[in-house]
């Protein structure tokens, strides 16, 4: 009970900054989704799951459990990235991975007619026991202590001489029960989408609103958009008690920054992921293809941010929220 209304209260000091009209119906509404976010339980042990992925002349997406968690319809190669995979993780067992290839983007607006022979995407998954410094890596090394464990290498097959403008390849790998004891919904309990009424008017809607959010600088508003997925991003990360706090603040320092946004997109798709459970928007204009409508630059960093998110409708809801 001490512990909850200390988080209350701390919220309640970082946003009195900000805005002193909010109604009491806004303050209800708040501690009670600060009540709820609360049930969930933080990972103090378990694994944290890495992917690591390159690829080679062509463009991709890489899905775990049919959400997208790495993407590239740029141009260049890329190598050596990683991203987590925990918050992609929703419960124990066999974990579906899915690679696309595209052809590759040629100039800022032309692509390749089809993939090339030599096109591939490599990946790796790894999961770590605890982190780890380079020295403690270097110690453990030295000691025979075991502190990270490959669970899937794959690499895309050689596609050959025939022409051909997509290929998709399914792999998998598995989490055991003892790796994973956080305790996030995600999108697995959530509506099916692809066929609700009016639902590319709602996207819109949504995309114009999360714009305006940033365009005036409201950061309550735009943290308050972002709750859900910042609170299951910070329950699956694991020894990290802070996680959620300092996400929290990353996303409302990041909405007050100045911002033009540039790319308009005149020509967007709806996109379905997670069994048709999760939509999003993505640019078919050829110089911003594959991304998401909305591009914004800052003062603090000229380099362009696409924000990309993926709506869902909770059961029992008819409203769409950010779920990663």
């Amino acid at each position: 009970m001490t512990n909850n209304f200390i988080k209350i209260l701390m919220v309640g000091i970082y946003f009195s900054l900000q805005s002193c009209a909010q109604n009491k119906k806004e303050k209800e509404t708040t501690v009670t989704e600060n009540k709820t976010m609360d049930n969930i339980e933080y990972q103090k042990e378990g694994m944290l799951f890495r992917l690591k992925y390159e690829h080679t002349n062509c463009s991709y997406e890489i899905l775990i459990n049919d959400m997208p968690v790495a993407s590239h319809f740029g141009l260049g190669e890329r190598s050596g990235l990683t991203v987590n995979l925990n918050q992609y993780i929703l419960q124990p067992g066999k974990q579906e991975v899915t690679i696309r290839l595209y052809p590759s983007k040629k100039d800022e607006t032309v692509f390749a007619p089809t993939l090339s022979p030599d096109s591939f995407v490599k990946i790796e998954i790894s999961k770590n026991k605890e982190p780890m410094s380079m020295l403690d890596q270097m110690n453990a090394r030295e000691k025979g202590q075991q502190y990270q464990w490959q669970i899937l290498d794959y690499q895309t097959p050689k596609l050959g001489e025939k022409p051909q403008n997509f290929a998709e390849y399914k792999t998998s790998f598995e989490v055991g029960n003892k790796d994973i004891n956080w305790k996030i919904e995600g999108w697995s309990k959530s509506q099916n989408l692809i066929n609700t009424p009016n639902i590319r008017q709602q996207v819109d809607a949504f995309y114009a609103d999360f714009k305006k959010t940033l365009e005036e600088g409201d950061q309550q508003k735009y943290v308050s958009m972002l709750k859900q997925s910042i609170h299951e991003e910070a329950a699956s990360t694991p020894w990290n008690k802070d996680a959620e706090k300092d996400l929290t603040k990353t996303m409302a320092d990041y909405a007050v920054e100045k911002r033009n946004f540039i790319y308009p997109c005149k020509d967007a798709e709806l996109k379905f992921y997670g069994d048709g459970k999760v939509v999003t928007l993505v640019c078919k204009d050829p110089q911003t293809y594959g991304y998401s409508p909305l591009i914004s630059k800052t003062a603090k960093n000229m380099m362009p941010k696409a924000h990309t998110f993926y709506l869902y409708k909770p059961q029992g809801s008819d409203k769409l929220e950010i779920i990663r």
